[in-house]
């Protein structure tokens, strides 16, 4: 059994959000974007528990939360013989499609989603409405009166079961066009359809972790040790021990059926009561008392376990540090879990037919939701407790929310969902959603892979990132933008630095990013125009300028008589490569071809081009970086990747631009040097080249130059985007409270002119 997708309506901020399940869901966003809405929205249509009057979105609207469940044979074994047929009628394909309605009038119902006719005369509501205390004739009157087009249908009719089944049979054989999906009555008990569903265990984050080690049901720890009973309690011993509690109940109280069954009770408890009940007649004569005390349940006992932990010092688990109450918490989870497969295992030892791996068997189901489960752990106790849910999610399934990276994997995470907050003019915020299928999309997956094998797992949990290439643009990038501008700061506005291997990357990240809606820019050196601008993904336009700034640097290097040999250092990396050896090679081999008198094809000419393509990329290199001659497709390239958010270095490296004087034996170690020389924003414009920017003057069509520094024109535009308009216009009031602490103050202004911002005062 398996939840394959949920749709979520009218819960809280959770407008309606549609959201794909797998094995292991991992969440992330926002505070307040709407994460343990989901979780809660999930454990509600398992439980039918009350939601409130504020859980509403829209109060004059039914919260509904609908899901599909896969079902398999072993599950359908779990229902009674005489129940089957109508689970079949709800099942298709082997999906069930259930809907957890909370009705405005506080009803709470466990739907089915059925083809129903568009007309509501035929709701079954209706149906049982109009059929309601009639018999005989009046039957058939009753529903000749309701559907007078299909009055002959009813001319035998006497029953209002034959009745009903008349409308089906109408229902049936309507065309699709008068049909829609609508949230119908079970045809069962709900407690019949609950045997298909996984038992729900949701883990809070609880801001008090000692509620959490408490050992109630509610609390974390009473949930875990609620399986554990579960295990135990159909073993011989524990089922001796219940039985003596049975035992022990005769002694105390008197049987149920006092006329057949002998009175057990202890002579001391009958001699007390005796006493009691002689007073008590002195003051009311006809009345009488009776003792009864409540039979001792092996749940009782479980709920009153302390738990002692001895780090040097024995105490109870209250006593302990968050991060140990936390661990323990899921060690008591991950020992349950082994303790699962263990059980499992030895079952398919036992048994021919039962298969561990086998899907058609699988074991108890159940829905683990954790919020935070990172809470009060260090990084190294979040890798461990991600394997065990990763564990876990092979027998059951897992959805966790999550502010932490290292709850990330390609081979564990099937599904990786992002929500955030919605906020339209007129229109209360609400909650939406952006998923990755990683388990059916082979080519996020991979990707996925690659970004979490870089260590870039926390640009998830940012609106914006920029993509460089490696260590030294990281460290140098942050302190020049922050020196620039103090507001200019990566880390404060968590925007990450992300730092990719090579530019062929810079596509595939974009696209992943961007369908998480993550704003993706990217600072690279000025020799991607020449080696890796097809992987770029840039617009049809700046491809064509791309083109023509190709063509002018040729012209240009054939003028200045540039032969784009390689020099030594570089010959000596390309012998390095494989590669190379292998032009080498070829090279020969076509040599050969001509020295034996043989002309060459189109092909081998290409060919013999591609060889010496290090010269060709050599030569528009130097051209590029050449600061005597005026290339002027490259401004204008430039300009138009900026305006795609990809920043070229029109320097060449990062390292041109650090101070005469800097030294270091290795790059980080340079890039470190560097800043130290660059204190002030007057030390960092004097690095970066001036930059014409051109606007449009007002409506005409003159234009207006402006200068800025490099930097400063890459910085502005990833720090400070063209905002998008908001409900109401407001002045944001920047407080200061430490050096890297702000808050901020909306006030709304009035947009009517006529009426002032501060009545009366």
């Amino acid at each position: 059994m398996l939840l394959n997708s949920v749709r979520i309506e009218n819960y809280r901020g959770l407008r309606d959000i549609c959201l794909p399940l797998s094995r292991f869901v991992c969440i992330v966003g926002e505070n307040n974007s709407g994460k343990s809405s989901t979780l809660l929205a999930l454990s509600l249509f398992i439980t039918g528990s009350k939601v409130n009057k504020n859980d509403y979105y829209d109060s004059t609207k039914p919260v509904r939360i609908e899901v599909e469940l896969n079902i398999c044979e072993s599950d359908l074994a779990k229902v009674k013989d005489e129940h089957k047929d109508k689970i079949f009628e709800i099942i298709t394909d082997k999906k069930l499609t259930l809907v957890r309605r909370y009705e405005t009038d506080d009803s709470v119902n466990l739907c089915y989603k059925k083809l129903m006719p568009v007309d509501k005369r035929f709701d079954d509501s209706k149906i049982a409405e109009i059929l309601s205390g009639k018999k005989g004739n009046e039957i058939k009157t009753a529903i000749m009166d309701h559907l007078p087009e299909y009055e002959e249908f009813f001319d035998e009719v006497k029953t209002q079961k034959g009745a009903k089944e008349i409308v089906d049979s109408i229902i049936k054989d309507m065309p699709i066009s008068q049909l829609e999906e609508k949230d119908v009555k079970l045809p069962i008990p709900e407690a019949i359809i609950k045997t298909l569903m996984p038992e729900p265990y949701y883990i809070q984050a609880v801001k008090d972790i000692n509620d959490d080690v408490k050992t109630k049901e509610s609390a974390t720890f009473g949930k875990i040790i609620s399986l554990f009973h579960k295990e135990i309690e159909g073993s011989k011993p524990v089922k001796d021990i219940v039985e003596s509690f049975g035992k022990i109940t005769t002694l105390f109280n008197r049987p149920d059926n006092r006329e057949s069954r002998p009175d057990k009770r202890l002579k001391e408890v009958k001699d007390i009561e005796k006493l009691v009940n002689a007073y008590l007649k002195e003051n009311f004569p006809s009345s009488s008392l009776e003792f009864y005390i409540p039979p001792i349940e092996l749940k009782d006992i479980l709920s009153t376990t302390q738990i002692y932990i001895d780090d040097g010092t024995r105490g109870l688990i209250d006593s302990k540090g968050d991060g140990l109450k936390r661990a323990v918490t899921f060690s008591l989870l991950r020992s349950y879990v082994e303790m699962k497969r263990r059980s499992k295992l030895l079952d398919s030892l036992d048994s021919e037919e039962a298969d561990p791996q086998n899907e058609e068997n699988p074991s108890q189901p159940y829905l683990f939701l954790f919020e935070e489960p990172e809470l009060y752990l260090h990084p190294a106790a979040q890798k461990v407790l991600f394997d065990a849910l990763s564990i876990i999610s092979e027998s059951n399934q897992v959805v966790v929310t999550t502010h932490s990276p290292i709850f990330f994997s390609s081979t564990s995470t099937n599904t990786f969902i992002k929500m955030k907050k919605v906020y339209e003019k007129d229109i209360k915020p609400y909650s939406a959603s952006i998923c990755i299928d990683l388990h059916n999309n082979t080519t996020n997956r991979d990707l996925f892979q690659l970004i979490c094998y870089e260590n870039n797992c926390a640009a998830f949990f940012a609106s914006r990132v920029v993509l460089v290439e490696g260590d030294s643009d990281v460290y140098f990038f942050n302190h020049v933008a922050k020196t620039l501008n103090s507001d200019w700061d990566f880390n404060r506005k968590n925007i990450p630095l992300i730092k990719i291997n090579g530019k062929g990357s810079v596509q595939r990240y974009r696209k992943f990013f961007n369908a998480f809606e993550i704003e993706v820019h990217a600072i690279l050196d000025l020799d991607v125009l020449v080696n890796g601008f097809s992987k770029l993904g840039v617009s049809e336009s700046t491809n064509s300028i791309y083109s023509q700034l190709i063509s002018e640097i040729d012209r240009v290097a054939i003028d200045l008589n540039i032969n784009g040999e390689p020099n030594k250092d570089k010959i000596k990396s390309m012998v390095e490569k494989y590669t190379w050896l292998q032009r080498y090679q070829r090279l020969k081999e076509l040599c050969g071809t001509l020295s034996s008198g043989n002309n060459l094809s189109e092909d081998e000419i290409r060919e013999i081009n591609l060889l010496f393509e290090i010269e060709e990329k050599n030569k528009r290199k130097q051209v590029l970086q050449c600061e005597d001659y005026k290339i002027t497709y490259k401004d204008i390239l430039l300009s138009s990747l900026r305006d795609e958010n990809i920043y070229v270095l029109s320097k060449g490296t990062v390292e041109n631009y650090y101070p005469p004087w800097t030294y270091a034996d290795d790059k980080p170690s340079k890039a470190i040097n560097a800043c130290a020389l660059l204190p002030d924003r007057e030390s960092v414009l004097k690095i970066s080249p001036l930059v014409n920017t051109h606007q449009d003057k007002d409506h005409d069509s003159e234009e207006k130059i402006n200068e800025k520094t490099e930097f400063e024109i890459i910085f502005e535009k990833i720090f400070e985007p063209a905002q998008p308009q908001t409900n109401e216009p407001n002045i944001s009031i920047l407080g200061l409270l430490t050096e890297d602490q702000t808050f901020n103050i909306s006030i709304p202004i009035s947009s009517d002119a006529s009426q002032p911002a501060f009545p009366d005062k």
